[in-house]
């Protein structure tokens, strides 16, 4: 039986390749979003031709929405669209960087 000290180290890893996998999920998200702007479309009419403030803004607000969505009992639902926000947000950041 694993001593405490190697559960709280197999939690800790497991919490830490959990973020990575969704950072590398967000930016592979925004990348997609950037090459194929008419995905943008999905999440909100419009964002394909909207400028970089308007996609941050639209990405907190679908991310507010989402942390106010009701949740299932099994934990699953809500991960894809807040990735969706926050890769909608991460693209809007990039875009003000570079193409201002």
């Amino acid at each position: 039986m694993p001593t405490l000290s190697a559960r709280a180290d197999l939690a800790a890893a497991l919490a830490a390749q959990a973020r990575r996998t969704a950072r590398q999920m967000i930016k592979f998200r925004a990348r997609a979003y950037a090459a194929r702007p008419r995905d943008l479309d999905a999440l909100a009419p419009g964002l394909s031709a909207a400028a970089p403030a308007a996609l941050i803004a639209a990405g907190a607000d679908l991310l507010r929405q989402e942390a106010g969505a009701p949740r299932r009992w099994f934990g699953f639902g809500a991960e894809a669209p807040a990735l969706n926000a926050r890769a909608l947000m991460l693209l809007g950041r990039t875009r003000r960087r570079f193409l201002v």
